[in-house]
């Protein structure tokens, strides 16, 4: 017997700007630019006013890059995709089964067999479902509290490793 799981997940500016931030400061480019920011910051707070005005100020400004310009910015689009996007606007219904997943919202419907995960990740706040490098079904945990587990088990024994 096929058991069927269905969720309804809204989508918010927290939970969109957590997958953002995921997305952009797991990678190496985000690994990276932090590291460069610190380095920065570091060496504008030991080396103050050894230098003029214009280096610190070039310095203080990588530094700020990656730890609060780049998060600010993450937010605001986050903010921005789900004020204006229509897709934000109204819940998606998940169902999940033995042979993948079915997205419905409104009238509109989309199915992802399992074989079309191609990398899942998770974290303390969510579920994310790849379908490609870029795209990822993004399931918050505290929307689905009481299905997580049954969820979580479907997910291990469909997606190939």
């Amino acid at each position: 017997m096929e058991k069927t799981i269905k969720i309804k997940i809204k989508l918010g500016v927290w939970d969109l700007y957590h997958f953002l931030l995921q997305y952009n400061y797991k990678s190496f480019g985000g690994i990276f630019g932090l590291i460069i920011s610190l380095l920065s910051l570091m060496y504008v707070i030991t080396t103050f006013g050894k230098h003029d005005m214009r280096t610190n100020i070039i310095f203080l400004f990588i530094g700020l890059l990656w730890t609060v310009i780049q998060p600010l910015l993450l937010l605001q689009k986050a903010a921005q995709q789900t004020t204006k996007n229509e897709a934000y606007k109204t819940a998606l219904e998940y169902e999940f089964d033995n042979t993948g997943l079915k997205i419905y919202q409104g009238k509109e419907k989309a199915e992802v067999s399992w074989e079309n995960i191609v990398r899942v990740k998770e974290d303390r706040k969510q579920i994310l479902l790849f379908t490609s490098r870029v795209h990822a079904c993004i399931l918050p945990k505290e929307q689905f509290v009481e299905e997580l587990q049954q969820i979580k088990v479907l997910i291990q024994e469909k997606v190939k490793k």
